[in-house]
């Protein structure tokens, strides 16, 4: 019994030792809690199944139910008390993702969920082969193989010179423990446990000594902390997190979650930081020389101070914006561009870089010698932002003829990219695009304008590898935003045009809207994981770097400039909306409106038939009175939002076949919307239409149809004459099955259920903005 207690303590000695290379992993301590509660869970089910007389296989079923048990509470979203099949595929999924963000994130990283779930299932099945190796069987050797794994593996992560004993030593010193205890137990006479484990004198003394020459014995050596003469790595520094891999993170998350409450007066874009380097596999910050950035202490500074430009800006507009950070743990902070001041308690934990021109949490002192920067963005962080935004007209941008000198740094590619920019000259010829930024916005339409035959989904492989970059603009066309960014800043730069990929967050939804009288003067917007993006800037000397908008993401969230207006406010959907209210305005001036008395606005507001007004059989046969006049402008004002609400027709005869189908499929999704049954973001065509017949909302058959017809429109493959008219048919049919399958309250909101909220909040932001201008 005493045996087992001291082999017990012993195992989880060794537990702890291995898990201090962890620090090396992550970038914050906020992992060691789960992993510490799944060590103990873990050493308590198998020590109490030995306790109780349980087999080996008894205890290992029970290890197995009590990890299922420990992910169901620790990793998943609340659910039923006993896990069904749906919770199985979430854990199976966050696993999933955990694999990928282990072969793609740099280290050291922010502890995401997906690697959490596996490091905490690592660690349960490690504690539990390593506690029946030891306690249950008495194989020291073999029951210190599995924690050495856990103890290298991480060992093995190359980080700048430092001290990195003391990660090393505690595993050590706890195996150096465990094979003592051992060391004498088939001696003669040793065979019982009656009075427990001996140790060696001689044993302590000798393991004692040989950690000491262990750990201080290198200090002397020469050569010790000098560089290597060969580097096998290739790399000179790989610390570093690069954000364009968190984007895919983000978006690909089993379930959405708020992360930012943002208070403004307009729409902003939110950048954590440009990357200026593409290595033909990812984007990432710093020049190409450094495979892992760390900034100069020239070009960092405190943010306590006004911020120096990262380039000039010409002409701007200054914006105010208030953040509070309610579920994100990062390093850069969410900024809009370009920041001139950040406001707030908290600011002077932060620094500035001109590089990448990001705002990072960090010490400025610390950084600038070398030091790390720190995960200081986490819930409760509250800041203002003061930027300037370029708002630059387009002819001031089609003058533009850069200094090739200056703009070299972000025209640089791994390689060439030939067939990318042939393409790139294709778009330009066909749109009659002969200066930089007319170039841009052909690319940026060609990407996501009207005619796109790109499709926008999330469930895609990451953009890794030779050739993947061609695979999606040539082959598979389908993919998420960091796709579409690298795609468009590649044939920028492969055509003399500097860009670069930022990233960031959409400006997110608009929850409440400002109203003045209620004491709110900024409208409130909620930003989701489900916001995070990435875009392309393009340099313009002078001017700034100016954003473009490639993903043509289908939920309409995006704010995408036009020649017409480089800085729009309202997002796609809500310029559709904005379109069609003008045409409305422009029928109503047609409609004759009643004359009114000139003396109708000093007529006191009293009673029929009193004071000598008069009464219901006196009004004058020319006269309307206020009810019916009002009641007419609300039966305007409601067919005008039944008509902006109104799906348009998928049939588009002006288009070819190809454009037809995925025009379709717009009208299709757009009518699911206004139903109340859109989509999930991560859902592609086929798979809405895969759950809408599981629901038996739709027909197998069309759905199978115009799933065959979406994919080869989207990814080039030959379609059959007619095809356009098919789809579109297929569509009507579909959206009627869905029509049907709804409730009669979702039917009669259909019309008004998505632009209802949008436009009166617009509209109230609108018209508090007019009054303020009014008063000024």
């Amino acid at each position: 019994m005493r045996r087992d207690l001291a082999l017990t303590g012993a195992t989880l000695l060794v537990l702890a030792g291995a898990l201090v290379s962890l620090t090396r992993v992550f970038s914050d301590s906020s992992w060691r809690p789960l992993t510490a509660a799944a060590v103990l869970l873990s050493l308590a089910v198998a020590a109490g199944a030995r306790r109780v007389g349980f087999g080996p296989l008894a205890s290992l079923v029970g290890s197995a139910v009590g990890l299922l048990v420990f992910t169901y509470i620790v990793h998943l979203p609340p659910g039923p008390l006993i896990p069904g099949p749906e919770q199985i595929g979430q854990a199976a999924e966050l696993f999933g993702e955990g694999l990928r963000q282990f072969r793609d994130q740099p280290a050291p990283t922010v502890p995401l969920d997906g690697l959490l779930l596996i490091i905490t299932t690592s660690v349960w099945a490690v504690t539990h082969a390593t506690h029946e190796l030891l306690v249950r069987w008495r194989h020291a050797g073999l029951g210190l193989v599995a924690p050495a794994v856990l103890w290298i593996v991480p060992l093995a992560v190359p980080l700048p010179p430092g001290r990195t004993w003391p990660q090393a030593l505690p595993f050590l010193a706890a195996a150096g423990l465990v094979l003592l205890l051992e060391s004498d137990r088939d001696v003669a006479g040793y065979a019982s446990d009656v009075d427990g484990p001996r140790v060696p004198g001689a044993g302590v003394t000798v393991g004692a000594l040989a950690l000491a020459v262990a750990a201080l014995l290198p200090g002397v050596l020469p050569g010790y902390g000098a560089g290597s003469w060969l580097d096998l790595s290739g790399r000179d520094d790989p610390r570093g997190y690069q954000p364009i891999v968190d984007i895919g993170d983000r978006l690909k998350l089993p379930s959405a979650r708020d992360v930012l409450e943002v208070q403004a007066d307009r729409r902003n874009y939110l950048r954590l930081a440009a990357l200026d380097t593409f290595d033909d596999n990812t984007w990432r910050l710093g020049p190409p020389e450094q495979p892992s950035f760390r900034p100069d202490a020239s070009e960092l500074f405190g943010a306590d101070d006004p911020l120096p430009p990262e380039v000039p800006i010409a002409e701007q507009t200054e914006v105010f914006v208030n953040v509070r950070v309610l579920d994100l743990a990062n390093i850069y902070v969410p900024v809009p561009y370009q920041p001139v001041e950040i406001l707030g308690p908290d600011r002077g934990d932060m620094v500035y870089s001109t590089v990448g021109g990001f705002v990072a949490t960090g010490d400025l002192g610390e950084v600038q010698v070398g030091g790390d920067l720190r995960v200081g963005v986490v819930e409760g962080l509250e800041y203002r932002v003061r930027a300037a935004v370029p708002t630059p007209g387009i002819d001031e941008l089609r003058a533009v003829q850069p200094d090739p000198a200056l703009i070299a740094p972000w025209l640089q590619l791994p390689g060439p990219h030939d067939r990318l920019a042939a393409k790139a000259q294709e778009v330009y010829a066909a749109a009659g695009a002969t200066t930089m930024v007319d170039a841009a916005f052909a690319l940026q339409d060609w990407f996501a304008g009207p005619d796109s035959r790109f499709v926008y989904s999330t469930d895609v492989d990451v953009l890794r590898g030779a050739g993947a970059l061609e695979r999606f603009v040539f082959e598979t066309r389908t993919g998420y935003c960091e796709y579409y960014a690298t795609a468009m800043a590649v044939m920028l730069r492969a055509t003399g045009i500097p860009a670069r990929v930022a990233v960031g967050f959409l400006p997110g939804t608009l929850t409440t809207p400002a109203d003045p009288d209620a004491g709110r003067d900024l409208d409130t917007y909620t930003v989701s994981t489900t916001d995070a993006h990435a875009w392309v800037e393009v340099l313009f000397p002078g001017y700034g770097w100016i954003r473009f908008e490639p993903t043509p993401r289908s939920d309409g969230g995006t704010l995408q400039p036009t020649p017409e207006d480089l800085d729009p406010l309202l997002t796609e959907r809500e310029q559709q909306l904005a379109e069609f209210a003008d045409q409305l305005d422009g029928e109503e001036e047609d409609v004759p409106v009643p004359d009114t008395p000139p003396d109708a606005a000093e007529t006191p507001d009293v009673p029929a038939g009193v004071g000598g007004e008069a009464g219901p059989d006196e009004t004058d046969a020319g006269d309307v009175p206020w009810t019916v006049l009002a009641a007419v402008l609300v039966l305007v004002a409601a067919a005008a939002v039944v008509l902006v609400g109104r799906v348009r027709r998928s049939t588009r005869p002006d288009l070819e076949d190809p454009a037809r189908v995925l025009a379709a499929q717009r009208y299709l999704h757009a009518a699911a919307r206004s139903y109340g049954i859109a989509r999930q973001p991560s859902e592609t065509t086929a798979e809405v239409l895969d759950r809408w017949v599981a629901e038996d909302r739709v027909h197998d058959h069309w759905a199978g149809r115009f799933t065959l017809l979406v994919q080869a429109a989207a990814f080039g493959g030959e379609l059959p004459p007619g095809s356009g008219v098919e789809a579109e048919e297929i569509a009507e049919r579909i959206v009627g099955s869905l029509r049907s399958s709804v409730q009669r309250r979702d039917r009669v909101l259909a019309p008004v259920r998505v632009p209802a909220e949008t436009v009166a909040a617009s509209g109230r932001g609108l018209v508090e903005r007019l009054r303020d201008e009014l008063r000024n």
